[in-house]
């Protein structure tokens, strides 16, 4: 193989494909990967970091898109969650529903617990009690009364004791 060739497929491996997401019309294009110099410690680690706050805003906006989503399908089960809830409000009964989701935030970080088979779950991480997820997700230990929010979001409190 002579330099040319080399050369030819250097570039070949240094080029990525990039696809726009979100768009009506995908459109790919070509980008060269430039290769970097070798970085510190530190200069890794500063990179590292950067690299998780963004991934982390990602996450936080497709939330967001994700709880716009659920919320335009979910209208008219939300209603019905809401007469459920007020039922047992009329009855004292403090029990949310199965099937409720709801929805905590802490650290910039957005959360959603769904009620489920007598529990609470983040994830597949079974809690007993609302405080119990918040602190487990949290690392503080909060009351969960106050810390979850329903789909319409007034807290847990709010809906049940307000």
């Amino acid at each position: 193989m002579d330099k040319e060739e080399v050369k030819k497929m250097r570039k070949v491996v240094s080029e990525v494909k990039c696809v726009a997401l979100g768009e009506d019309v995908v459109e790919a294009e070509l980008v060269e990967v430039i290769d970097a110099a070798p970085m510190g410690t530190e200069e890794h680690i500063a990179n590292l970091e950067s690299r998780v706050y963004h991934l982390t805003n990602a996450l936080d906006s497709l939330f967001l898109m994700v709880k716009e989503l659920r919320d335009d399908r979910d209208k008219e089960k939300d209603g019905k969650l809401n007469a459920v809830i007020e039922i047992n409000k009329k009855e004292n009964k403090v029990a949310i529903p199965e099937g409720t989701v709801l929805t905590g935030k802490t650290n910039g970080l957005s959360y959603f617990m769904h009620v489920k088979d007598g529990g609470f779950y983040v994830g597949i991480t079974r809690y007993d009690s609302l405080s119990a997820a918040a602190e487990g997700i949290s690392g503080v230990r909060r009351s969960g009364w106050t810390f979850w929010r329903l789909p319409d979001g007034k807290t847990v409190k709010e809906a049940f004791k307000g």
